[in-house]
């Protein structure tokens, strides 16, 4: 199946005689678009899954023998720690660092798109220091 170029299927001067063909084709690509990718999806998983076994082995023989890592000819498994860190009460985390400005570095500010939209509606206007961006967008539906 080839998919046409935007240079191909620019609107004529004229609107299109057949337009419902052309958004049926364009539900039909949508469609296969996501079917391949559901079946992508399930391979990645079990490849993911097979890796995750594999690497819970390695973990095992190094700790069984002391090691931090495998080296071997075709490559090196070795242990590396990963962490997460996730706020557990925001109430008490963004009290602890209103006490103290030096303590700012500890903020990841970003706007909430759905509390900034109805402030927005309500207010006629942006809260302070947030842009908004819209831009108009073509989707199709069944």
């Amino acid at each position: 199946m080839t998919v046409e170029t935007e240079a191909s299927v620019a609107p004529a001067a004229a609107a299109p005689q057949n337009l419902d063909a052309i958004v049926a084709k364009y539900i039909q690509l949508r469609d296969l678009k996501a079917a391949k990718k559901k079946a992508f999806d399930a391979d990645v998983e079990l490849i993911d899954k097979g890796m995750d076994k594999l690497e819970a082995y390695f973990l095992g023989v190094m700790k069984q023998q002391g090691l931090k890592s495998l080296p071997t000819t075709s490559g090196t498994p070795y242990q590396s720690s990963r962490t997460s860190v996730t706020v557990a009460d925001p109430a008490v985390y963004f009290a602890w660092i209103l006490e103290d400005p030096d303590r700012a570095p500890f903020l990841d500010i970003k706007a909430n798109k759905t509390a900034v939209a109805a402030f927005k509606e309500e207010h006629a206007d942006l809260p302070p220091g947030l842009n908004w961006r819209e831009e108009l967008v073509c989707n199709v539906k069944r």
